[in-house]
């Protein structure tokens, strides 16, 4: 039994809801759990557009190979990172209002705690777009190359 004292000593550790942490997440579009969401989406040294979504969602269903084509498009960025996490079988933090499904936010490195929450079109361009756009942290050699 846990006593009086584990909870006022900073003992207790929080019941996350959490899938399990996948053994490997080597896929263009980074799969968070519950367990691993601070690690991943609030990394300060990493932008972060992040879907939620719902397995049984058409919606999010029809997204998916944007959203694989987008984590592709990115995937040699180390500073942005694509991400997708159930919603309906994991913890969603109360700083992202998931209202529907998908629902996409952009947690910026500079300001974990005001994430953007993405309202555009759901093409890749609008995707590739806003990223660039909302990025606070240097995007891949490739493009600063472009912009020479």
């Amino acid at each position: 039994m846990i006593g009086i004292s584990a909870l006022f000593s900073g003992n207790l550790k929080p019941i996350v809801k959490s899938q399990p942490v996948p053994k490997s997440n080597k896929e263009p579009v980074t799969v968070v759990v519950g367990k691993t969401f601070d690690e991943i989406v609030n990394d300060p040294k990493k932008d972060v557009l992040i879907e939620f979504y719902a397995p049984w969602c058409g919606h999010c269903k029809a997204l998916e190979p944007t959203f694989k084509k987008l984590g592709k498009h990115f995937r040699n960025d180390k500073n942005i990172v694509i991400a997708k996490i159930d919603a309906t079988a994991n913890d969603v933090p109360s700083t992202y209002a998931v209202e529907g499904f998908p629902t996409i936010y952009f947690a910026t490195s500079k300001d974990k705690k005001n994430p953007i929450k993405f309202d555009g079109g759901r093409e890749l361009k609008d995707l590739i777009k806003f990223v660039e756009e909302k990025a606070t942290v240097s995007l891949s050699k490739e493009k600063a190359k472009d912009e020479l």
